[in-house]
């Protein structure tokens, strides 16, 4: 009779323990699936995406060990991540968004020529003046033609136009002395991937080096450098001459985001049929195959190339 009681008594226990464990597993997968909705804001604003490698109903197949393990494991990769690129903070007032983006605002002074100074003076202008709400991604309060305020996909996009209707309006402070670029590859490079990973990113990175690479013998032909022109452009003067390399490599993405990608011409044929035409022998319009060749045979080279650049490591060049 003892033996029964015992018996009983064993089976409450399991049962116990039981609840007990999926109560545990439960709250576990509530509390990832909470993570799992911040990874995917996150990732909406991020090239990078932290993977989500289990929920609250495939946890059942872990021991209790594996589960903590697991969550150890992701908790040290998002740690090594380090922070989501344009992480919305709903920045609020010009000050805190020169704070965060003073190496921006300083990288693109010097892109366009123009004082770091005169520039924060007239970002604070512009806000104490406006009539509109903060919007950090249109930091000028740049408007349509019907009064509307303009609306930009990124803060990086919104900072160029900017910069690009600050030098309009203020044409005697832009410093117009050229400076013939006399560095390496490397460096034009990596504006290209700078420019269409962080502001332009509708154009293709890979096509936009490779279409340089081609026009400019992988940017090394030294009379296009010293016109800080990496991409053929041509005025009715000749090759058109840029104030440095970081202008010059910035209007050629310009020019790719907003005369190719931006209608429509995302392939190297459609590009070319455009930026390098040729008539075949019934008279159609097509890319010139030579030039198809020289861009295609470049990206099989800059496939294989780390697009992970930042604005510090453009200003920390020697």
């Amino acid at each position: 009779m003892e033996t029964k009681k015992a018996s009983r008594v064993a089976w409450k226990h399991l049962i116990c323990c039981i609840v007990l464990l999926i109560i545990f597993v439960l709250t576990i997968g509530i509390h990832i699936n909470a993570e799992g909705r911040t990874e995917e804001y996150l990732s909406e604003t991020s090239d990078e995406t932290v993977p989500l490698r289990y929920n609250s109903l495939n946890l059942l197949n872990y021991s209790l060990d594996d589960i903590v393990n697991l969550r150890i494991n992701e908790k040290n990769e998002v740690e090594l991540a380090g922070p989501k690129e344009e992480v919305n903070v709903n920045i609020s007032d010009i000050d805190n968004y020169i704070t965060i983006y003073n190496d921006e605002i300083a990288f693109f002074a010097k892109t366009f020529a123009v004082d770091y100074e005169d520039v924060v003076a007239d970002l604070k202008e512009r806000y104490e003046s406006r009539k509109f709400e903060f919007e950090q991604n249109n930091v000028g309060f740049l408007l349509k033609k019907n009064g509307e305020v303009k609306t930009y996909d990124s803060v990086l996009y919104g900072l160029v136009e900017y910069f690009y209707d600050y030098v309009e309006n203020n044409p005697r402070k832009v410093n117009k002395k050229r400076v013939p670029y006399k560095g390496d590859a490397k460096y034009v490079e990596n504006l290209i991937i700078y420019f269409t990973t962080h502001v332009y990113t509708n154009v293709d990175t890979t096509t936009a080096l490779s279409i340089g690479a081609a026009e400019s013998g992988y940017y090394k032909v030294k009379y296009m450098l010293r016109c800080n022109n990496v991409f053929g452009g041509m005025s009715s003067k000749g090759l058109i001459k840029y104030r440095n390399i970081e202008y010059g490599v910035l209007s050629y993405v310009r020019l790719l985001s907003r005369n190719y990608y931006g209608k429509g011409l995302n392939t190297i044929s459609k590009i070319g049929r455009k930026y390098c035409p040729k008539y075949d022998s019934f008279g159609n319009k097509i890319a010139s195959p030579h030039w198809i060749k020289l861009v295609s045979s470049a990206k099989k080279k800059y496939s294989k190339y780390d697009f992970d650049i930042e604005t510090k490591d453009l200003l920390n060049r020697e």
